[in-house]
């Protein structure tokens, strides 16, 4: 007789909040149901390093106050009940956070995932989609650690996103949503041998 694997019983949202406080590593929750988080290169972190430097750098003199975080900072998507852990995430001026917690942000501008070719169809579409529910969010950059390569897109309307990409150490990323222009030699920088 066929038996079935019995699947993890859902987890109410405080229920995951309290487990990852715990937590040794990071997971993404979607409606009840853990999902670990693919462990990162050196690579991965190193341009995730970079880019989080560059922006600070960028918009340090900026006339908006904008706040620049890194991957310990979930973001939280009512429309399908999930957390994630962008690589990057920018703020523009003041942080609104889910139940009062301080690691958890509801109003992204700006975010960037770094992506291998493992998850980089995930990157792309599924989290993309996810992200554009919310009505903070207007930009989302994906930097490819295998390569000089980053797709742009940006919030045109509502509903409505505008697709550009940037191939080439030598090349620039305009950042439309914090009004900046990151290069990618800094976001590469020393990931050449790795």
């Amino acid at each position: 007789m066929a038996t079935t694997a019995e699947r993890p019983r859902p987890l109410t949202i405080e229920e995951y909040l309290e487990m990852e406080e715990r937590s040794r590593t990071k997971h993404y929750f979607i409606k009840g149901q853990i999902i670990d988080m693919p462990g990162g290169t050196l690579k991965h972190n190193i341009i995730s390093s970079n880019i989080v430097t560059a922006i600070n750098n960028a918009v340090r003199f900026s006339t908006q106050s904008y706040i620049v975080s890194n991957s310990d900072t979930k973001i939280w998507i009512p429309a399908i009940e999930a957390f994630y852990y962008p690589d990057a995430v920018v703020i523009c001026e003041v942080p609104e956070y889910y139940g009062g917690r301080k690691n958890v942000i509801l109003n992204p501008l700006l975010i960037v995932e770094v992506t291998s070719p493992s998850i980089v169809d995930f990157d792309r579409s599924g989290k993309f989609m996810d992200y554009s529910t919310l009505p903070s969010f207007k930009e989302y950059l994906i930097l490819h650690q295998d390569q000089h390569f980053a797709r742009l897109s940006n919030r045109v309307e509502s509903d409505l996103w505008q697709l550009s990409t940037v191939q080439g150490i030598a090349e620039n990323i305009e950042l439309k949503s914090i009004g900046c222009t990151i290069s990618m030699r800094d976001i590469y920088f020393k990931t050449e041998d790795l």
